[in-house]
């Protein structure tokens, strides 16, 4: 798959993959001070920004996509940073191919499942109705994007949720809207992106993944929590884990900040780290 990327700066690749509704917009900023040590690619992962949409949503292919990635642009080994989702994606893709990821970074997410959307786990929930609120809105009907995000506080009472979500509202060269995303394909996904990885199968008979990795959670969120560090050392003995406080599931867009200096710490020992490893 032909995935649509930003490309800025020098320096060792740092690959950056977003969340669920994400794209690579939401990281320009993050990117821009990166860019000043690393060659940083901001990548539009399957069916959301400027990606193309395919009917299949899974990790799986979301890995072989970022595989092809690294062929079309001679990427021989990078970092490799994911948010939520796309944490998932690229813990499976250091998995598979650890010897093409110089460090991981994951922010927010763990290995295991959420529950399926039909257990009612509270991050299943969130998803359902977030999907299930863009489901009813037919931009057709609408001329203007305050309109489009009136009709969304009916279903989207968070405003920072809200006003993401409104990221992925085009508007067409004859002035009608539409998503960017391919919600029919997400919505048909839900379970499988909320779903674990199962790193014991691509893993079994194999060693752990000894790659210098870092976890960064939110202090207020529960996606990454104590209960699931036993689980990340499994499969990721290296793995540090560091709890940024007054942040949630968007820890990056939270303490924008504190994150920075957390990333470019783990970067810069990266070469140490690995000569001593």
């Amino acid at each position: 798959m032909d995935l649509f990327f930003q490309k800025s700066g020098n320096g060792d690749p740092i690959i950056i993959l977003h969340g669920l509704y994400g794209s690579s917009d939401n990281w320009v900023t993050f990117a821009r001070q990166l860019a000043e040590r690393n060659t940083v690619y901001l990548i539009d992962q399957r069916n959301h920004g400027r990606s193309p949409h395919h009917p299949e949503h899974s990790y799986d292919r979301m890995s072989e996509d970022l595989l092809e990635f690294f062929t079309k642009q001679h990427i021989e080994k990078a970092a490799i940073l994911g948010h939520s989702m796309g944490g998932k994606t690229a813990m499976l893709f250091a998995a598979k191919y650890p010897e093409k990821v110089k460090g991981l970074i994951v922010v927010d997410i763990a290995p295991a499942g959420y529950a399926s959307v039909n257990e009612f786990s509270p991050q299943a929930i969130a998803h359902l109705n977030i999907v299930n609120a863009m489901l009813s809105v037919d931009l057709a009907q609408y001329n203007t994007r305050a309109e489009i995000e009136t009709e969304l506080t009916k279903t989207i009472t968070d405003a920072a949720i809200r006003q993401f979500i409104m990221k992925n509202v085009h508007r067409n060269a004859d002035h009608s809207f539409n998503w960017k995303l391919n919600l029919k394909a997400l919505s048909n996904a839900l379970p499988e992106i909320m779903g674990s990885i199962h790193l014991e199968k691509v893993l079994a008979h194999k060693e752990p993944i000894h790659i210098p990795t870092l976890f960064i959670r939110g202090g207020h969120s529960n996606y990454l929590l104590p209960e699931h560090y036993a689980e990340i050392k499994t499969y990721f003995p290296e793995a540090q884990i560091e709890t940024i406080p007054n942040a949630g599931h968007w820890v990056h867009a939270e303490q924008p900040v504190i994150f920075e200096q957390t990333v470019t710490h783990f970067l810069d020992n990266l070469d140490s780290y690995s000569v001593t490893e």
